[in-house]
């Protein structure tokens, strides 16, 4: 895969294609003398090759190797990495330079360089933008706090995850999971430290639940579970076992040498894929009925655990 930091003339590596053995050779060695690192091919099918196995920095073509066309065959590779092309054999319209069979453009290696440094400054700029897209989508999806997913990406996997049961006829049990008290702990021991409970209890969710299963941080002190081809009593040991292992968390507390012990409540809602048409579920049922599920939880005290079948 391409280098994903800026690449300089001292490291790039472009691949010449021309026809001609003899051009690729003058080529090579004047790249070599700008300390650039070059490659050579004869046409734009073994290009393909190339581009596909060890991606170069730069393609510049050198001599016409095929029909004008022909380029068009190498775009998708070059789309792919991002990789700009300097074709020196077309003129700034376009139309095929005016050459003698055989030869190379006629340009300085002053000229050279300038040309190839900007195609390497357009490669830096398409990886920014990529790098940026790349941040940019996980934070749409990722919860920074505690690394898990968040509630925009619970909304597409349950909505994917009810389709898949439904066409599956399996159950699918989604678990809302609150820290008792939380507010006690940002107003005794203040925000970071309830930031680092918070990290506990991603990983405390994660390492009870299945890898199968589908995590992410609701809102505020509340965590989310998709169990995915679970029925109520799966829930319901999985539920079990998750508020047995918060109640036994030592949860680190950085301002004493007292940890904290804390528990969870838990609202399940569950579904069975109906056998007649027309009849099912749909994501926000599924969770709001979790939450429901919750609210009653919380209101008849704490370390509780109440579950609602969705219709």
């Amino acid at each position: 895969m391409p280098p994903s930091s800026p690449v300089s003339s001292q490291s790039a590596v472009v691949l010449i294609i021309d026809p001609e053995p003899q051009n690729q050779r003058t080529m090579r060695d004047r790249l070599m003398r700008l300390r650039y690192t070059a490659r050579s091919t004869d046409d734009y099918e073994s290009a393909t090759a190339i581009l596909e196995a060890t991606p170069p920095d730069v393609v510049m073509i050198t001599g016409v190797a095929g029909s004008p066309e022909a380029v068009n065959t190498i775009q998708p590779q070059l789309n792919r990495w991002g990789i700009p092309v300097v074709n020196l054999a077309v003129d700034a319209s376009g139309a095929a330079t005016k050459m003698l069979p055989g030869s190379l453009p006629s340009l300085s290696d002053a000229e050279l360089k300038m040309r190839l440094d900007a195609a390497l400054q357009s490669r830096k700029l398409h990886e920014t933008l990529a790098m940026e897209n790349a941040r940019l989508a996980a934070e749409r999806l990722y919860d920074p706090l505690t690394g898990l997913f968040n509630r925009r990406y619970m909304m597409i996997r349950v909505e994917e995850e009810i389709k898949r049961s439904s066409r599956r006829g399996y159950a699918l049990s989604c678990l809302l999971v609150d820290v008792d008290k939380f507010d006690n702990v940002n107003e005794t021991w203040g925000h970071p430290v309830g930031d680092s409970v918070l990290r506990d209890m991603a990983h405390i969710v994660t390492r009870t639940l299945r890898g199968s299963d589908i995590v992410a941080r609701y809102r505020d002190d509340q965590f989310i579970g998709l169990l995915t081809d679970t029925d109520a009593s799966g829930a319901q040991v999985a539920a079990n076992r998750l508020r047995d292992e918060v109640a036994a968390h030592d949860f680190l507390n950085a301002t004493s040498s007292v940890p904290i012990k804390l528990t969870a409540s838990v609202g399940i809602a569950y579904w069975m894929p109906s056998t007649k048409p027309g009849e099912g579920t749909w994501e926000p049922q599924l969770i709001a009925l979790a939450e429901r599920a919750l609210k009653a939880a919380k209101l008849s005290g704490q370390n509780r655990l109440v579950m609602l079948q969705a219709a």
